[in-house]
């Protein structure tokens, strides 16, 4: 096999954009991963507005054109914000059909270790393998094959279960998106110091599908609690588990550390903590980047760099100072929500989004400056319930809060995050 100009690990959702945006450029990529046809068992969703701009054809495979959000005793609003269920097949097979165009090699292994050189890097597979490439762009998701994140304690989890129900009746309206419903019926008193919410779409014909998440907690929620959680819920609700068609686990860690600007592994997604360490959404993000990317490893071999310089190139684009201060932000933003209660979670949640729409969205979204974001914080201090506001101030006076600090104030310098 010839030398490759860049081996990608991982045909996930980030894996297959980034190799995609790769052979665009006329590069000559590889793609290694599992045998067998790609399968994403995540369903995964988004405001309909996010998906739009990057012209794949129906990317959405259903949307809705309300978006529910409910806040328990504090009651709940309604977000005129189209939501939408990503069509998770038409995805695959437009990234797909990219890197066919593009020629890509797809070579069927499993990374077990890497070897560097001034010309490029030799990846050594689990069978005894080794596939030569300029640079090595890391996809593999949330337990990475080869690039490090840095150790820190100051991670959380995500963590759900879903299920797709056949189910007579349920009371979602046809044109609502349950975004999250913070009702804390059914749940048992020891679970309200680690709440969890609803996540529900109706999808017609008597299906839906509901998820019991965990938006962050450390330790991880374990599924089986999840599971029960579920169960009850849907009894309180008075929806019949006549038939669950699909089911799903999701597991995120959020907040932890980004790799670090020396790393000749390029990281990308999971593998490089890109997951919005306030929200567990990630899809939208490395769509958005891949072609970021891309142009910095092309940019960088076509003009003749060496694979180090490309790589700290590829960091540079994907985690500038600005993005790095944001991340820290948001780091901060999830070490409030590990300390709220199911009462104080509900409260934060009603005062969250009596924000200006541009300032809640652009938060969700990552589309606010450092700045602003910091603004929205301010505002959410001076606007929250006193028991809310006694938490934040308190997880800006705790170790992690400190760290963050730290960070924030670092995170010009190379290397940081």
């Amino acid at each position: 096999m010839n030398k490759l100009d860049a081996l990608v690990l991982g045909k996930g959702p980030a894996g297959l954009a980034v190799a995609a945006a790769l052979c665009e450029r006329g590069l000559g990529v590889g793609v290694l991963g599992p045998a067998g046809a790609v399968h994403w068992p995540a369903q995964y969703g988004a405001w309909l507005d996010e998906l739009e701009p990057f012209g794949f054809p129906n990317l959405a495979e259903r949307s809705w054109p309300e978006t529910v959000v409910g806040f328990g005793p504090a009651g709940g609003q309604v977000l005129t914000r189209s939501y939408a269920r990503v069509n998770k097949t038409a995805l695959a097979a437009a990234l797909l059909d990219q890197c066919e165009r593009g020629k890509a090699r797809w070579i069927v292994g499993e990374a077990a270790g890497v070897l560097h050189d001034r010309n490029g890097s030799t990846v050594r597979l689990r069978d005894g393998r080794d596939v030569s490439t300029r640079v090595v762009v890391d996809a593999s998701g949330h337990r990475p094959a080869l690039v490090r994140l840095p150790a820190t304690d100051t991670q959380g989890f995500q963590t759900a279960v879903g299920w797709t129900l056949e189910t007579g009746t349920h009371p979602f309206a046809p044109g609502q998106a349950t975004l999250m419903d913070w009702d804390t019926r059914g749940m048992e008193p020891d679970e309200l110091s680690t709440p969890s919410f609803l996540y529900a779409m109706p999808l017609g014909d008597g299906r839906i599908f509901v998820e019991e998440t965990v938006l962050v907690s450390r330790p991880a929620v374990p599924f089986d609690a999840l599971e029960a959680r579920l169960q009850r819920r849907c009894a309180a609700l008075g929806i019949p588990v006549n038939r669950i068609v699909e089911r799903e686990q999701v597991w995120i860690p959020m907040g932890g550390g980004i790799p670090s600007a020396r790393e000749r592994v390029i990281g990308f997604g999971g593998a490089a903590g890109m997951v919005h360490p306030a929200t567990g959404y990630m899809l939208p993000r490395v769509l958005e980047a891949a072609p970021i990317l891309a142009d910095a490893v092309y940019q960088g071999l076509e003009g003749g760099d060496p694979p180090r310089v490309v790589a700290r190139a590829a960091w540079d684009a994907m985690w500038p100072a600005e993005r790095r201060r944001r991340h820290a932000l948001f780091r901060f933003g999830m070490e409030t929500m590990l300390r709220l209660d199911a009462p104080r979670m509900q409260a934060f949640f009603a005062t969250f989004f009596s924000l200006p729409d541009a300032q809640w969205q652009g938060y969700l979204g990552d589309r606010l400056s450092a700045p602003e974001v910091s603004r929205v914080m301010a505002r959410l201090l001076a606007s929250a319930p006193y028991r809310v506001r006694g938490t934040l101030v308190r997880s800006a006076l705790s170790r992690p809060g400190a760290r963050l600090a730290a960070a924030l104030l670092t995170s010009r310098g190379a290397g940081g995050g």
